[in-house]
Order: structure tokens, then sequence, then C-alpha cells
């Protein structure tokens, strides 16, 4: 069962249950013994910043960022296998119906149900403090940036994961429980809005948090928009952002070298750039990612396809995949967080945290963009900073398209089983149905796009099933 550290739970009572656009049913929150009244929460910075904290910690402990977003999405994509049963067989084969119980399609709602519960979570923050008087002005300014940051960092799941979805910005139910969807690119500069905002109002470094990378600050907005920018294929824009991270490097960011690579996800990481934490980690030392792929009888698998696609001197196939079996079957283990108790940690001497933007992806970033830019030089460039940190051979291609497939290749190399990046890659490139289609005899182009919750769908008039699932 995954563990929650720190239950502390959403705006500390502000609400105890929650409405999701178009949910059937409502969500129970469970106030916590020590439940402060929604009228006090914003009536000092001390009470705001526990709700900060308690919104935080509810939408990182929950399934779908603990460990659903990195499983599922690499069942889907083809990065992962499921060796105990045929549960997950509807992901592998991307098979999936809105209708369905099995335990795929209930996971696979199960994350847009967390995902617009972080939502409100930071809607009601927002609203909040906004509103407040009693606030100081340092405190409403960090609630509401980091709140719209952690509002975007969910939007952009669910589009990219469901595609149009209802966009909430307001907790007032009967305003949002029937809402339509909103088109992807409203939601998009919605995004863009919010990410733009914190960052203006983020801090420039990890003070607040005792120099762990488990605070918001200012990179972390510029590495998110980075992405978004990359997805919107606004190619100035995206380069503009991962350089302002890249540029930061020497102070506060470094690549972890080949002959460490282990390093890379402990708490702390000069790689990291935003960590999920202290409240995942704080205790125990060791991440849910750890406990599920790691452990001796791990039932999943990194495919064949995957493991076959670094070189004999990538220190990333040693560092972070580990073959063992599993029934006497071949096991690829995901090894990058290796952790997987409190007495390994502790036998260890160190700590992982959850790592959810990191220093390479921006290189990786600024290489695409550059390359969409035609500045095919400064593009290998980046791609081998990359590449050469692994112990691979630097690129020496000069033609875009070999170039373009290099990037994609080593996005696989680099980001394999961190939420989503292969499946999301492979379907904002446009290239999900020749890859998967080429590799799986049930691939259908629908599956791009997760189905929307059968519930959702049918407790609202105005909430439309996605494409060719009805």
């Amino acid at each position: 069962m995954l563990r929650k550290i720190h239950s502390i739970k959403i705006i500390a009572g502000l609400v105890t249950t929650l409405a999701m656009a178009g949910c059937e049913k409502l969500i129970d929150i469970p106030a916590p013994v020590t439940e402060i009244s929604s009228a006090r929460v914003f009536t000092s910075d001390k009470l705001a910043l526990s709700a900060l904290s308690g919104a935080f910690s509810s939408t990182f402990g929950s399934q779908t960022l603990a460990i659903n977003l990195t499983s599922m999405t690499s069942l889907a994509s083809d990065d992962m296998v499921y060796l105990a049963n045929t549960n997950y067989d509807e992901l592998t084969n991307n098979t999936y119906v809105p209708a369905s119980s099995t335990s795929a399609v209930s996971t696979l709602n199960g994350i847009w149900i967390d995902l617009y519960a972080g939502i409100y979570r930071f809607n009601s923050l927002i609203e909040g403090a906004a509103a407040s008087a009693a606030l100081s002005d340092s405190v409403k300014q960090r609630v509401v940036a980091e709140s719209k940051f952690m509002r975007a960092y969910c939007y952009f799941y669910l589009v990219n994961l469901y595609g149009e979805v209802p966009l909430v910005l307001q907790t007032d139910v009967s305003k949002t429980a029937l809402l339509p969807k909103t088109n992807v690119a409203a939601i998009n500069t919605q995004l863009i809005t919010d990410l733009l905002d914190a960052r203006d109002h983020l801090p420039l470094d990890y003070s607040a948090a005792a120099g762990f990378r488990t605070s918001v600050t200012r990179w972390a907005a510029s590495a998110l928009l980075a992405r978004v920018y990359l997805y919107n294929k606004q190619w100035g824009l995206a380069e503009q952002e991962a350089s302002k991270v890249i540029d930061n490097a020497g102070s506060l960011y470094a690549m972890t070298p080949a002959a460490s690579l282990e390093n890379t996800f402990l708490k702390a990481s000069a790689e990291a750039i935003f960590q999920f934490g202290p409240y995942l980690s704080i205790t125990s030392g060791y991440t849910y990612e750890g406990y599920t792929f790691v452990a001796n009888t791990s039932q999943y698998s990194l495919t064949d396809d995957l493991a076959g696609i670094f070189d004999a001197a990538d220190a990333r196939r040693t560092k972070w995949i580990r073959d063992t079996t599993f029934s006497g079957v071949l096991n690829h283990q995901s090894y990058k967080y290796r952790l997987t108790s409190i007495a390994a940690a502790t036998a260890a001497g160190k700590q992982e945290a959850p790592t959810a933007l990191r220093l390479a992806e921006q290189y990786l970033i600024r290489a695409e963009a550059r390359l969409n830019q035609q500045n095919l030089s400064d593009a290998r460039a980046d791609l081998n900073v990359v590449r050469v940190r692994a112990n691979t051979a630097a690129s020496i291609s000069t033609a875009e398209n070999v170039l373009r497939l290099e990037i994609e290749d080593e996005n696989r190399r680099e980001f394999f089983n961190e939420f989503g990046h292969r499946w999301m890659d492979l379907r904002r490139t446009g290239r999900i149905n020749a890859v998967l289609g080429a590799k799986k005899s049930t691939w259908q182009a629908r599956a791009a796009y997760f189905p929307l919750p059968q519930s959702a769908v049918d407790a609202n008039p105005n909430l439309v099933q996605n494409p060719d699932y009805n």
C-alpha cells in the first residue's frame, strides 16, 4: 500500500468534500483530527503556509504522482511490461475501454481524479490567499505563486494524457460541475499564464527548504515553461526558458557524472530542479518507485526493446537498469530509484526523492528547439552534453532528420520510467502511430489519448467522450 507521509489534508480542512468537473460523485476528503475551519485558514501566515504544505502533501502523496503516472504510461508505450498476470494487458495492448472496471482502466480514471483533486486544492489556496487581508504580502505572494505553478503542473498532465478537458479555475461547484471540455490551445494559454505569473514571484534558490530541491523556485517555473513551449512548438521561447536554467548550472545545477549516475535521484541532487517532498521521503528515505520497481519480486520489467537501445559503454544501462528474473523470466528492472525500505536507506546512508524536473531535460529541450530553428551545430552540442555524460560517443551527425531521431532516442534513454516522458514524446511529435503501430498489432490511433472516465461522461451532459471511444 502507498505510504503517505505527513497526512495533512488539503487546506487543513478547508473543505470536506470535493466536487470535480463532470464527476458522478463527490470525492470524500477526510478532515484531520485537528481540523482548522476554512474561516481561519487565511487569518495568519503560519496557518496559510500549513495549508500550502498540506496541499502539496496530498497531491504528491496521491497514487498518481507517487507511481501510477510513471507505471501506466510506461506500460502504454513501448518501455515496460507487467509480468505477474494480465491485469494491465489493456494498457500494454492499448485496448482500454471507458466503461471497463479492470485494474488498467480504474487506474487511468484515478489519474484523472487525482489531478483534478490537486487542481481543486490549489484553486482553493489561490482564492483564499488573494482574498485575505490578514496575510503578509510575502506569504500571500508565495502561496499564490506556488499554487499557480502546481495548478499548471496538474493541467500539463491532464491535457497531454486526455486531450481536451474542462478548465476549472475556481472552487464554486455550482459553476464547475457541468463544464464542457476546453480546447487544448486555451488550456495551454492558461498554463503558460500561470507559469509566467508564478515565475516572477518565486525565489531564486532553495533556502526555504534548507537547500533541498523540494521547494518551487523560479527555475522550476522556467523548466516547466520550456517543456510547455516545446510541446506547443514555440521553439524560440522553449530555447529561451531552457537557457535560463542551464545558465544557472554553475551556481545551482550540474549534470551527474557517469561514474555516479546512481546518485542522480538522491535528495538534493545537483541535477534536480524540483523534487517531491519532503513529505514522501523525510522519514523513510525511499520512494514508491523504488519500492515498486526494484524489489526482488518486482512484477514490472522494462522491455527488451528499451534495454537493447543502449550502447555497450552507456553508463545508464548499468547504473539505471538491473537484470534479474521473475518466475524464471528475464526482468530488466528499472533501477533509477534503488532504495526499497527504511532499512535499505539507513544502511546506505542515503535518501532518495521523486525528481519531477532535472537539468538533463533542459539540454534536450534546447537541442530540439534549436534543431527546429535550423541551428544544427548548437542542437548537436546540447545533445552531446547528455550523451557524453553517460559515456556515450558524441554525435557527429549533420543531417537534420538524423539529429531529430537521435534526440528522440536520447530522450528515451534518459527519461524512461519518469513521469510519462516517452509516452508524451511519441504523441506530441506525431510519431506515436508509426512507432507503436510497428511494435504492437493491437495499436489503434485513438489510444494516443486516454479515454475520459465513463462515470464523468455519464454524469455531465456537457462532457463528451474522447473520439472513437464511444
